[in-house]
């Protein structure tokens, strides 16, 4: 790692790639344990000149690996004899007058040859003198490129990867901006470059890495995120925003790339010194991010996405069975056979059952979930598996299993309640309306129902060839302001059938232009919660630029709401008891957390951790009937996501909730 310049990311990325997940692989799983303990120790070591090597058939000591020093030269010449020991036909490229010498070996897609995955890491180090191993800067991320490399080495990928060692980084980026710059000028088509820079120091064994991205990377860096959950969910991270490793040479070009590397609040304290050896490396954690690291790229490179489109079931007063319908999209084609898509669900808390499809037409699935009383909370998820039973994801994302598929329950459900609730969609009659530099665009739509609003969405159509230059706000009846999207996206176009959820699993900070699908407004939604529904709702479109004009093509407002005027004869109904998701959510430490009761009772409100151990106690009293807030600190615990559950005398209800730093 050269010398250090950092700025803090203010953009958080949480959640799943958007239109299509990273699908969950147990045969992908079973090849990154092959990278254990053993087998990247000893590479480590002979890169770092704790033990001796072979290289063109001398016995030598990398002793170190200084762009200046003898020993770097014999550390290419190691890596380059590896490569070929894996079966591959490695390349030298050469630059700084013959000094530099990028080493990388080349595995050809088979159906995406001309699309490429990059892995890679320096191997050039610091100090200058014979003792500086640089065992964590950076014999760690080289290790696991050799490592990537000798696990895919006999496997055939739709995409083509890279496993790439960079030299001369230290004093410049030197090595990864003559390839980024070749590589541009070739008109190479690099889809993604994964760049790995000290990942073996963790001094307090909290699991955590850091994550450097930009705009242009924002899908790749939640596709890591995506297989680093599924894969090694132990881990944690966060973002800081550096231009001082490989990575930033393929930003200069415009190829979307992102850095990982271990915690900048726990960095190296031997980072440059001849005391930067593997007696200080945490191996635990080394390995789980290598693998981390490893199962992304394949993921990637196998294409291993599967698309599944859910319209959520409402809430309402029906008590008779429900309809489910998904579509599913994926490159492998879905096991509707032997093993056929599921729909898992699960009436008041209860262990989850499952139906299979009532029908299905090509990839669509419909489904019945039986029907229950009044005052039920019904959750719900899906799985389907490829034909292969090699690959499965669920929906919500995050389950496991297979063969049937989703035996494992995600973190998250979708989930209705049978109640005396209704739904209502309106959408403006005055749209398209212009949108016009350092101008306000204004538009209402008159909501005549009565009730108080259990939860909100807002769909846009905007057509803008600058949607970073866009402030989009809503504002209720009674004055309650909503900034849904501000100034994101940059240079990119336009907002197309674009919903605003709370429930979504990425912000609209983390999408990309058009910003197809689901996300979650900057300002949440729920500040509506239980306001009257009624009167007059404005939006509000904010152009803060120069020349870049468009049109509000569309806009929809999508309420769930308590319906008074609705009853259901002859049944006698209590309000369920519920437990409400807290907020803010991601939370720094300090969260709320508000549940209702409909009659007094005895209850608990406990915080687990994703390993279902119980971490915290919020609550173990008597409670009168109404609503309650808790005000929660959990600033002892470290970032990731948790869960917390309320036991009250009638019912157990969960809802997730996520801490960052």
């Amino acid at each position: 790692m050269k010398k250090i310049v950092l700025l803090l990311l203010t953009v958080t990325l949480i959640g799943n790639y958007l239109s299509a997940q990273i699908a969950y692989s147990p045969y992908l799983d079973s090849i990154i344990q092959l990278a254990d303990h053993n087998s990247v120790l000893l590479l480590t070591r002979q890169l770092a000149g704790d033990t001796s090597v072979t290289v063109n058939g001398q016995v030598v000591t990398i002793n170190s690996r200084h762009y200046n020093n003898p020993g770097n030269a014999r550390a290419a010449d190691f890596i380059f004899e590896k490569f070929q020991e894996y079966g591959y036909t490695p390349e030298i490229q050469t630059f700084s007058n013959g000094r530099g010498e990028n080493v990388y070996a080349t595995k050809i897609g088979t159906k995406y040859p001309e699309k490429e995955f990059i892995i890679c890491g320096h191997y050039d180090n610091m100090p200058s003198g014979n003792n500086s191993p640089g065992a964590d800067d950076n014999a760690s991320g080289t290790a696991a490129v050799m490592e990537a490399a000798r696990l895919f080495a006999n496997l055939d990928f739709d995409y083509t990867i890279r496993f790439a060692a960079w030299d001369e980084e230290e004093i410049g980026l030197v090595g990864s901006y003559a390839y980024a710059q070749r590589a541009a000028n070739q008109g190479h088509d690099i889809v993604g470059v994964l760049n790995l820079d000290m990942i073996a120091w963790d001094s307090n064994n909290d699991n955590v890495y850091n994550i450097a991205t930009n705009t242009a990377s924002q899908s790749f860096t939640n596709d890591f995120l995506s297989t680093t959950r599924l894969y090694q969910p132990q881990l944690t991270h966060n973002y800081y925003y550096t231009v001082a490793s490989d990575h930033a040479s393929f930003w200069q070009f415009g190829y979307p790339a992102i850095l990982v590397i271990e915690d900048w609040g726990d960095f190296n304290a031997y980072y440059h010194t001849p005391q930067d050896d593997i007696d200080i490396l945490n191996m635990d954690y080394y390995v789980a991010l290598l693998r981390a690291a490893i199962a992304n790229i394949g993921a990637q490179a196998w294409d291993h996405r599967i698309a599944i489109e859910h319209d959520p079931i409402l809430s309402g007063n029906s008590t008779e069975e429900r309809e489910a319908m998904i579509s599913v999209s994926s490159s492998h084609p879905i096991d509707n056979l032997n093993f056929p898509p599921r729909l898992y669900y699960s009436a008041n808390g209860d262990p989850f059952e499952f139906v299979l499809p009532a029908e299905n037409n090509g990839n669509t699935f419909t489904f019945m979930i039986p029907g229950f009383e009044f005052g039920t909370e019904v959750r719900y998820y899906f799985a389907v598996q490829d034909s292969l039973a090699r690959l499965m994801a669920t929906l919500p994302a995050g389950g496991k299993g297979i063969s049937p598929a989703g035996t494992q329950a995600p973190e998250t459900y979708f989930n209705y309640l049978i109640d005396n609730i209704a739904s209502v969609s309106e959408c403006s009659q005055l749209t398209p309306l212009p949108i016009v530099d350092f101008q306000n665009t204004y538009d209402n739509i008159v909501i005549t129902a009565s009730g108080t609003i259990l939860d909100l969405n807002v769909n846009m159509n905007i057509s803008h060839t600058r949607t970073g230059e866009l402030r989009l706000i809503l504002t209720g009846p009674d004055g309650t302001v909503s900034m849904l999207s501000d100034r994101n996206g940059g240079n990119g176009d336009n907002y197309t059938n674009t919903t605003f959820d709370d429930d979504a699993a990425l912000s609209i900070t983390e999408g990309t232009p058009p910003f197809t699908g689901r996300f979650r407004p900057q300002m949440s939604l729920s500040a509506f919660n239980d306001k009257p529904i009624a009167g007059t709702w404005q939006i509000r479109v904010n152009d803060g630029g120069a020349g870049n004009t468009g049109t509000l093509d569309s806009w929809c407002l999508q309420f769930l709401f308590h319906d008074e005027t609705t009853a259901v004869s002859g049944v006698d109904v209590e309000t369920p008891d519920k437990l409400l998701q807290n907020y803010p959510n991601p939370t720094t430490g300090i969260t709320n957390i508000e549940f209702v009761l409909s009659r007094p009772s005895d209850i608990r409100l406990d915080v687990y951790n994703q390993y279902g151990q119980r971490v915290a106690e919020l609550a173990n009293s008597k409670f009168g009937s109404g609503n309650h807030l808790i005000v929660a600190s959990l600033r002892h615990l470290s970032p990731g996501r948790y869960f917390y559950t309320l036991v009250t005398e009638r019912s157990t209800q969960t809802k997730p909730l996520v801490i960052i730093r």
